[in-house]
């Protein structure tokens, strides 16, 4: 008794830790969650991924089907006929020493009940064993379609969550802009009072305002209708609250394992392949239909026959058999050659996708090395544009203050330094999803999760 409570605690526990995991996972997710976390989501509750997963256990059930044609196959019937008129049948005369005339005889009783049942176990059909063959290569190719679905949502996640990151740079500069000219705006205000600026100034400063309001409330609707979508392909209900949590960490140099290499094991490459063994199977399967078939018989029946349906002991009859079926395809109409040709033209047709998506996959892999290559350059550049505008907006607002030179000036620097931050954050979420999209045209984005 002690041991069973004690398995039941043990059970207890592990059931209540395993839920609270769950639960804490889905408030973590519902809140907020970093790059790894929305793809890891993803990877459990994204729809297609989820419908791929299905097709996979589906056709794990279709070639158990295939295979149950190698198990003996049983089956019964069972017949109840009564005759309201007994069939006639037509007797030579010779059987009573009439010869030379026909003779009508009834034959049979008014009531029949027979049941049989019959086992038929295949011996020789090389079709249905290269079926099964086809079978489980159909099953790979599920598999491999089921790693480029997969690869393709982390791939989707990965750019709108970049794009929400870069749309949240944008609007923290804008937040932070916003800040400074109201800033100017109290100043200008108070100068105004005390005759140093004109209203004008003033004027002007408050058109910047509105302007950035404007555009803030632009960026929000943005980001609104990004978070939406990232919730609809990570497989979040679109009315939970979530934020992500993203830093923007820049790769000094470009890593080893973005190295150009042969694409040869991509995962396109080898569901082509499999593709293409697939039709090379169903080529041997059609020409193994031209071999005959074999397969052993056996049956076993009962019956009973009266003309009064009064079920007794008598007349019952009993009857076995036992035998082999043998099937001679002789000609078909020239069918299985025909499909035969059709299948070896689209050999063919996958022996050039299969060329041509070595030269996409190795075009794909250049332009992306080449692009990040050139987003690298462009962060140091953009680097330093932020740090002349900034130096440039605080010299610019120092000599305003004094009374040196004019507002405008002054905005002039303040649009500057706005658009200089937003090209630096842009490039900065752009050299992210440059690192993205090479490691795509590589083949290593799920590896490198």
């Amino acid at each position: 008794m002690g041991i069973r409570q004690s398995q039941f605690s043990l059970f207890l526990f592990t059931f209540c830790l395993a839920t609270l995991s769950t639960v804490t996972n889905a408030q973590q997710i519902n809140k907020g969650g970093t790059l790894k976390e929305c793809i890891n989501y993803a990877l459990e509750n994204n729809a297609k991924i989820r419908q791929s997963e299905a097709d996979h256990h589906e056709y794990y059930y279709q070639i158990q089907e295939v295979k149950s044609n190698l198990l003996p196959q049983v089956s019964g019937s069972g017949v109840i006929d009564r005759n309201i008129v007994i069939p006639t049948m037509i007797l030579p005369g010779e059987i009573v020493g009439q010869p030379g005339t026909k003779i009508p005889a009834q034959m049979g009783t008014k009531n029949l009940l027979d049941f049989s049942a019959q086992i038929e176990q295949v011996i020789f059909d090389p079709a249905l064993f290269q079926g099964i063959r086809i079978a489980k290569t159909n099953q790979e190719l599920l598999t491999l379609q089921k790693e480029l679905t997969e690869e393709e949502v982390i791939y989707n996640v990965s750019t709108i969550f970049y794009e929400i990151a870069r749309t949240k740079e944008e609007l923290k500069n804008v937040e932070h802009m916003l800040i400074l000219q109201t800033e100017s705006y109290t100043i200008v205000d108070e100068r105004i009072e005390q005759g140093i600026s004109r209203p004008v100034d003033r004027n002007r400063i408050q058109v910047n305002i509105n302007g950035l309001k404007t555009r803030k409330r632009g960026l929000e609707s943005i980001i609104y209708q990004q978070t939406n979508y990232l919730k609809a392909l990570i497989g979040v209900n679109v009315n939970e609250d979530f934020t992500i949590q993203y830093g923007i960490v820049l790769t000094p140099q470009i890593n080893d394992a973005f190295l150009p290499y042969e694409n040869t094991n991509r995962t396109e490459i080898q569901l082509l392949t499999t593709q293409k063994n697939l039709v090379n199977f169903e080529i041997i399967q059609e020409k193994k239909k031209y071999l005959p078939t074999l397969s052993g018989l056996f049956s076993a029946g009962y019956q009973f026959q009266s003309d009064q349906f009064r079920i007794t002991q008598d007349p019952w009859f009993s009857s076995v058999a036992i035998g082999l079926r043998l099937k001679v395809p002789i000609f078909d109409g020239h069918a299985k050659r025909s499909r035969i040709q059709q299948l070896h033209w689209q050999n063919q047709r996958i022996e050039s996708q299969i060329l041509q998506k070595q030269h996409d996959l190795e075009a794909d892999e250049r332009n992306a090395f080449y692009k990040l290559q050139r987003s690298r350059e462009n962060l140091t550049e953009q680097k330093q544009n932020v740090n002349l505008a900034e130096d440039n907006y605080n010299k610019t607002n120092l000599l305003y203050k004094q009374g040196l030179i004019d507002i405008g000036e002054v905005f002039s620097t303040e649009s500057s330094l706005l658009d200089a931050k937003t090209a630096y954050s842009n490039e900065c979420i752009a050299y992210k999803i440059a690192e993205i999209e090479l490691q795509k045209a590589l083949g290593t984005l799920k590896n490198n999760l």
